[in-house]
């Protein structure tokens, strides 16, 4: 298998993530419609964030074949997940 293959294959399971993200917070949004608990509308902001984080560089990748802002993209990606996470985490804390 040479990079190639292993890219386009990074690339097909970002958007399968990305995919099955948005699921799981629609399915967390319609859970939080019934009981109106602020603490799941911070933690789907937290999962969305952290889907986005997961799956940035690998969608920036498809889009663009410049290593400089791949590179770059990798960096801001691994920031949103810190961030999603942080959200997630002051969701559940806060109760």
């Amino acid at each position: 298998m040479n990079g190639m293959e292993v890219e386009t294959i990074q690339q097909m399971l970002a958007i399968v993530t990305l995919l099955l993200g948005a699921l799981l917070i629609g399915i967390i949004f319609n859970a939080y419609r019934i009981v109106r608990q602020p603490t799941l509308l911070l933690f789907i902001y937290g999962l969305f964030t952290l889907v986005v984080g997961i799956t940035f560089a690998d969608l920036v990748s498809i889009f663009t074949p410049d290593a400089f802002i791949v590179a770059w993209s990798a960096i801001f990606s691994r920031i949103v997940v810190i961030l999603g996470l942080c959200v997630m985490a002051y969701g559940i804390l806060r109760g």
